[in-house]
């Protein structure tokens, strides 16, 4: 499955994240809304979905993470979307090993780019860059 194809599970996985959010729901609620909104074939919205479990599954750990890179922005003051984004990118890193490192931020960027604030995609972009390269999943210029 390309990464095009899969930017369909990543924005499926958004919605249902992000509608649980929300409205207080479980997957299960929202799901049938999601798919209404958004017909998925079911190679693209397994994947989504499989996000959508290890996000819920690692959700602490997710949280954790974010508000360890975000040290300016507490969890409360940030876009739900922008977390939604950045926990999908993290499980990602974390969980889905095989998406190479610089697809799963640019990704992550261009989904903000459409969908959420204006700030968000350079904001997304510096946390999951700044994690990328204290793991060293890329290289850090700033060390040459």
């Amino acid at each position: 499955m390309s990464s095009v194809s899969r930017r369909a599970s990543r924005v499926f996985a958004m919605q249902v994240l992000y509608a649980m959010e929300v409205t207080a729901s479980s997957p299960g609620e929202v799901l049938p809304g999601v798919l209404n909104s958004m017909p998925i074939q079911d190679e693209l919205k397994n994947y989504g979905m499989s996000l959508v479990d290890l996000a819920l599954e690692h959700r602490e750990e997710l949280l954790e993470i974010i508000n360890s890179l975000s040290h300016e922005w507490s969890l409360d003051r940030m876009p739900i979307l922008d977390k939604t984004l950045l926990k999908i990118a993290f499980v990602e890193f974390l969980y889905k090993t095989e998406v190479p490192t610089k697809v799963i931020i640019s990704e992550a960027v261009q989904i903000a780019n459409k969908y959420s604030t204006s700030d968000s995609a350079r904001f997304i972009n510096g946390i999951l860059d700044a994690y990328a390269k204290n793991k060293k999943m890329i290289p850090n210029q700033d060390e040459d």
